[in-house]
């Protein structure tokens, strides 16, 4: 029993000695925080946990409010028509032409104003002209006179109905303007968002061949390590992992770029650049029968060439309105007020220093010299007109090659999507085969390197080669007037 004792006194003395060197190792503010929670259980089951929520709402917030915004093409198109300053602008102009057209037409209509003189003369003057003979009246030099003057254009040559029309026009030419600037703007937010979206894909890409690379310089390594490989597969493996990483660092920057434009395009200023939200995937795009069908399609539905058409007229109602110079006018006045003397030199006991005044009649003007200022306005309005015929025609053409363009890239990008989506089938397989090899020790890093070089870059022109197509819709849309509904 002693020596058990004493075995039993070596062992506790044993367990002794394993304690206190634990205890010892433990950090100073350990073991104090350890005698607090035994001394303070209320401290450490209701107080801490109440911090620790606190603090991870704090960062779960902060998270949110920094994390950009995903958005769909529907939504960003919403934001965008609202919200960009090219829009706004359009529209700013076509609220101009409507006033310069109210504007216009009250060039037309009867005025009535209120009318105040005040002459001094040399000579004293009569207050009223006389009526008959003999009439007495009031004279002085000073003569104060207020009324209500009327005019009624009753013939202006044409110039009033012309200038209605070019403002007529032009604001007919506003408002197609102010649908092109939509659709305009429709389309650079469509082309950023699936730019981004191909982007996204790269990026997505060159992420999973680096960890694939990654797993296989640790492969490569254990090889060195059991001398069943060269260093220099190591070495080029590193090469082709730091050239991986460059690329990386290259596509995110052009991201960052391309988001920055698109926050830039929804007219969004301080808050962060917002994520495009969707899928690359093949869809069916319905195309126009033929180049010349959608041509005839274009002509009737462009903002823009309706536009144009729209100038013409305006500059040809331009040169109806110069010519107008050329022709009489004739107005209607009535006018109805008092003259007043404050200070007759002459006035007898019958008269009044106040007295009403009106009278009714109608104004003709005939020109006869200007200095040839409607001739050189007619001119101008002339030129004019042949600009706006020659923009017109330009029109036409760049129209025809937008559309054949569309087209020929529709075309393409079709092709391009169906071979890169064979090209990604072929190069995965041969990755999966070179990388087998290598590791049988049948194949060099070399043909391991190439192979995952052709996935990638099959992969990124597979991902741009669908965003290229869904671009290329949108321009055909685009082209023929009908990109938004």
């Amino acid at each position: 029993m002693m020596e058990g004792w004493k075995n039993g006194m070596m062992v506790k003395r044993a367990r002794s000695a394993d304690r206190t060197p634990f205890r010892s190792a433990m950090p100073t503010t350990l073991i104090g925080k350890a005698r607090r929670r035994r001394h303070c259980p209320v401290f450490h089951h209701s107080i801490m946990p109440c911090f620790l929520g606190l603090f991870l709402a704090v960062v779960s917030s902060a998270q949110d409010n920094e994390a950009p915004r995903r958005l769909s093409l529907k939504e960003a198109l919403a934001i965008a028509l609202e919200q960009n300053p090219d829009v706004a602008e359009a529209h700013s102009r076509l609220a101009e032409a409507e006033a310069r057209l109210r504007i216009v037409r009250a060039g037309g209509q009867p005025t009535l104003k209120a009318r105040g003189a005040y002459d001094h003369w040399t000579e004293d003057q009569r207050l009223l002209p006389a009526t008959k003979n003999g009439e007495p009246g009031v004279f002085g030099p000073q003569v104060l006179g207020a009324e209500l003057v009327a005019t009624m254009p009753l013939y202006t040559g044409g110039r009033v109905s012309a200038e209605t029309d070019v403002a007529g026009w032009g604001r007919k030419a506003a408002m197609e303007q102010f649908a092109r600037a939509r659709e305009l703007l429709a389309y650079q937010v469509t082309a950023l968002f699936y730019g981004l979206l191909a982007q996204d894909e790269v990026l997505r890409s060159l992420e999973t061949v680096v960890h694939a690379m990654d797993e296989q310089q640790r492969s490569v390594q254990a090889l060195v390590d059991a001398e069943k490989a060269a260093r220099v597969d190591l070495l080029r493996a590193n090469v082709r992992r730091a050239e991986l990483y460059e690329r990386q660092v290259r596509e995110r920057s052009n991201r960052a770029v391309q988001q920055r434009a698109w926050a830039a395009l929804l007219g969004l200023g301080d808050t962060a650049a917002p994520e495009a939200q969707g899928k690359l995937q093949m869809s069916e795009v319905a195309a126009c029968p033929d180049a010349a069908e959608c041509m005839k399609k274009a002509l009737v539905q462009r903002a823009d060439y309706r536009a144009a058409l729209a100038a013409v007229s305006a500059a040809e109602a331009g040169v109806r309105a110069a010519r107008a110079g050329y022709r009489p006018t004739v107005a209607a006045q009535a006018s109805y007020g008092v003259r007043w003397m404050p200070d007759p030199s002459d006035q007898t006991e019958a008269t009044d220093d106040q007295v009403e005044v009106g009278r009714a009649g109608v104004v003709l003007e005939v020109p006869l010299f200007d200095g040839r200022l409607t001739g050189a306005k007619v001119a101008e309005q002339a030129a004019r007109l042949r600009g706006a015929q020659e923009r017109l025609r330009k029109l036409e053409l760049q129209i025809r090659f937008e559309v054949e363009t569309a087209l020929s890239d529709i075309a393409a990008a079709r092709e391009r999507v169906r071979t890169a989506e064979q090209a990604v089938g072929q190069a995965e397989e041969s990755f999966r085969i070179m990388k087998e090899k290598y590791d049988l020790g049948k194949g060099t890093m070399t043909d391991v390197l190439d192979a995952q070089t052709a996935l990638v870059t099959a992969q990124t022109s597979y991902a741009r080669a669908l965003a290229d197509l869904a671009v290329a819709e949108a321009r055909r849309k685009l082209a023929v007037g009908e990109i938004l509904p």
